[in-house]
């Protein structure tokens, strides 16, 4: 039997889906977490059954993105598979809707009311069983969070046919009996109209008929504001909450760096026995020569670097994203930036990609298909390709610029000035204009064990590709260096320094962006470059084309052709900042 969890966004699915399989899920406080299908397995008395994770949806009739996935999956079920419909407590006239179309589908169904821990600390008090009656499946009081309900969940499923709907939801009763259900013909008053219209026919039948039945179940709501509610009126209703976002986004940033720059010196103080250490295995195994050169600084700052500057910025970057995510921040970040997306034809729900691209951009250029069309996504992943630095490359950026004291304002200037401005050019390219409606969660306290899973998840990459690439390319480039390879460059030297004010080396470590960004530094660091030089040099490898996981991951999304536009303009933004800053820098005092 396969097994189906559907729900509207922002429900808690990957949460259940993480309780019941075990498989570790990023869950996060706003919707389009999911993004595609995932799929685990869950065994109960022995038996195994295949479960599926799809992303939300709100109606079947308004099905696009990752939600026509879901409605796919949803209409290829068998008569004998399982549909386990996820409903927030907290916004259960909304949720219901959906469950009521899918139970016009007439196949086996549970209702996990998700949440209900959450709900009853805000004083929401739900009839579960009289809610089962209606819906005439079973529904479950069920929290992701500490495992209540998994139980009864398992025995329900072990039910198998008595899972399918008891005949139509009860629509006369629901409707007929609760004063103050019917269309009152005021559409400025009416709650759904953000999300549906009385054109909508059917769909405005399933919402109305929701409304009706959560008064009908509700048996007691507190909507005294309290604690968050008061902060999230703050945020979400004065302009001094916008002020306040903006605050927090700066003290997050200057928090970031001041770790960086603080961790660096004591793990650098740390590795030295490693070095040493290794320096001495190196010289027993070899002799005084080109190869004991190599190994002995190659394999140390292969070591000492990814230990020292990006594995700080990386941990820093997924607890910052981790709070941000969970509290339930990102998409007020969202809506702030609403204005600032429409100069670049997107919506402010491009901010939910661009900011996991800080973290890492590989999983950031998937997250891009919760944007409306292909004209959106494309410039986000452009953005993300060019502009955006991982959280590798801002430890590399940020220990060269203190390394060379180059200038920090000119060079975030051009990162801003650039993300301005290629986003201007691509909206008049590929921009369509769409209008989104937001959906903003409650503000929750973050929760320890879902933040640390988060962190955990995202900093292992660190383990598994940072850390090894990064060990045998730094022996890599100590091979070009010490060979002289790079003195052969020279005859080009007129060249540069015509053109970026550089010598050759420092373009070549330019280019070595296409590998990765973070590697470019590992070569920077090896030079003598003035303020200046280095300024233009890190302000090259910040502006340039996609690295290798990227343009990977984006081929699989966009395809060929869009990789190749990407990659050119991010050569034409690398070479030309590089042009335009040696020009403008002696005016700096360079």
């Amino acid at each position: 039997m396969k097994i189906v969890i559907v729900g509207q966004h922002n429900s808690g699915k990957s949460m259940v889906f993480s309780r019941l399989t075990g498989i570790d899920t990023i869950v996060s406080n706003y919707s389009g977490t999911s993004v595609e299908i995932t799929k685990g397995t869950m065994t109960i008395n022995g038996s195994t059954h295949e479960l599926l994770d799809t992303p939300g949806i709100y109606s079947l009739a308004w099905a696009d993105g990752p939600a026509e996935l879901t409605r796919q999956t949803i209409m290829n079920l068998r008569d004998d598979d399982l549909i386990i419909n996820v409903v927030d407590a907290g916004n259960l006239a909304r949720n219901l809707a959906l469950t009521l179309e899918l139970l016009e589908l007439d196949l086996p169904m549970i209702v996990l009311l998700n949440q209900v821990d959450v709900a009853q600390s805000n004083h929401l008090v739900i009839d579960h069983q009289k809610l089962s009656e209606y819906l005439g499946v079973p529904v479950i009081p069920f929290s992701a969070q500490t495992g209540e309900g998994v139980a009864e969940l398992h025995a329900k499923i072990m039910e198998g046919s008595r899972l399918r709907p008891g005949g139509k939801p009860r629509r006369v009763l629901v409707t007929s009996d609760i004063t103050g259900c019917a269309c009152s013909a005021d559409c400025s008053r009416c709650w759904i109209r953000e999300t549906a219209s009385c054109s909508d026919g059917q769909d405005f039948d399933f919402y109305q008929e929701a409304r009706c039945l959560a008064k009908q179940v509700i048996l007691r709501s507190d909507n005294r504001p309290r604690g968050l509610q008061v902060l999230q009126d703050f945020l979400d209703k004065t302009r001094m909450g916008a002020l306040a976002l903006l605050l927090l986004a700066f003290i997050g940033f200057y928090l970031l760096l001041s770790f960086v720059g603080w961790s660096e010196e004591i793990i650098v103080q740390l590795f030295v026995p490693v070095q040493d250490l290794v320096a001495r295995i190196i010289s027993m195994m070899l002799p005084p020569g080109f190869w004991h050169t190599i190994l002995s600084k190659g394999i140390s700052e292969g070591i000492v670097i990814p230990f020292s500057l990006v594995m700080p910025a990386m941990l820093m970057v997924s607890f910052l994203i981790s709070i941000i995510e969970d509290v339930g921040l990102l998409p007020r970040y969202a809506v702030l930036l609403d204005r600032v997306g429409n100069l670049f034809g997107v919506s402010g729900q491009a901010v939910i990609p661009l900011s996991l691209g800080f973290g890492c951009r590989t999983p950031a250029v998937v997250a891009t298909r919760i944007l409306p069309n292909e004209g959106q996504r494309f410039i986000i992943i452009a953005l993300l390709s060019i502009v955006i630095p991982c959280a590798g490359t801002i430890g590399m950026l940020s220990s060269t610029i203190v390394a060379f004291n180059a200038y920090v304002p000119v060079i975030i200037l051009s990162m801003l000035s650039v993300f301005l401005l290629l986003g201007w050019v691509l909206k008049k390219l590929y921009g369509e204009n769409e209008e989104w409606v937001y959906e903003l969660p409650s503000l929750r306290i973050p929760q320890a064990a879902n933040v640390a899973k988060k962190i955990r998840l995202r900093f292992q990459g660190f383990f598994t590709e940072v850390l090894p690439l990064l060990l045998v390319l730094s022996v890599a480039v100590r091979i070009v260096i010490e060979s002289g390879v790079l003195n052969r460059l020279h005859n080009l030297g007129s060249l540069t320094h015509l053109l970026f004010g550089l010598p050759p080396e420092a373009v070549i470590g330019v280019l070595l962006t296409i590998i990765q960004r973070y590697l470019a530094p590992l070569v920077i660091l090896n030079l003598s470059l003035d303020p200046r030089q280095a300024t233009i040099a890190i302000t090259m490898i910040a502006l340039s084309v996609p690295c290798l996981p990227v343009v990977v991951m984006t081929i699989r999304e966009m395809g060929v052709k869009a990789v190749l536009k990407i990659v050119s303009v991010g050569f034409a933004v690398s070479l030309s900042i590089g042009f335009i800053l040696n020009l403008v820098l002696p005016g700096f005092g360079g």
